[in-house]
């Protein structure tokens, strides 16, 4: 597809999913609200782990609240690269390992539950200004 077809499939989809975002109302996208299974984990050396990762990672039975992640992909898939695809791999990762991590270091596990449920609206609206300022940096940078 030329640059100019990609960059104007992404801005309308882009936009629509950060309106959304902003207006502290995630765009419920199609999903499995599952969690994944502990269980999975220890039933081998490599396929245990494996099978839990993918799981998680391609959402095959996971929930997100957000469709930021749909957005990402579709950057990394029109416009991004290798070098941008690495980065938001990275990103994504440190994302999912902040937050069992900040939970468990705060003290009170269910009182940091109850503050982030209160203050979600506003999490997701620093994660989508944070995702349109990455994105301007793509766009400027290529």
């Amino acid at each position: 597809m030329p640059e100019i077809g990609r960059f104007w499939v992404l801005v309308p989809l882009v936009a629509v999913i950060m309106v959304f975002e902003l207006a502290g109302r995630p765009l419920q996208l199609i999903q499995n609200r599952r969690l994944v299974p502990q269980e999975i984990i220890p039933r081998s050396r490599f396929e245990g782990p494996f099978q839990f990762g993918f799981e998680m990672g391609t959402g095959v039975r996971t929930f997100s609240p957000t469709a930021l992640p749909h957005a990402l992909v579709l950057v990394i898939v029109l416009i991004g690269g290798l070098l941008p695809g690495v980065l938001a791999g990275l990103g994504f990762g440190l994302g999912r390992v902040l937050m069992p991590v900040t939970r468990s270091f705060s003290g009170d596990p269910e009182g940091w539950d109850r503050v982030l449920l209160r203050r979600l609206a506003w999490v997701g609206r620093i994660c989508a200004a944070g995702f349109l300022l990455a994105l301007l940096v793509v766009l400027l940078g290529g």
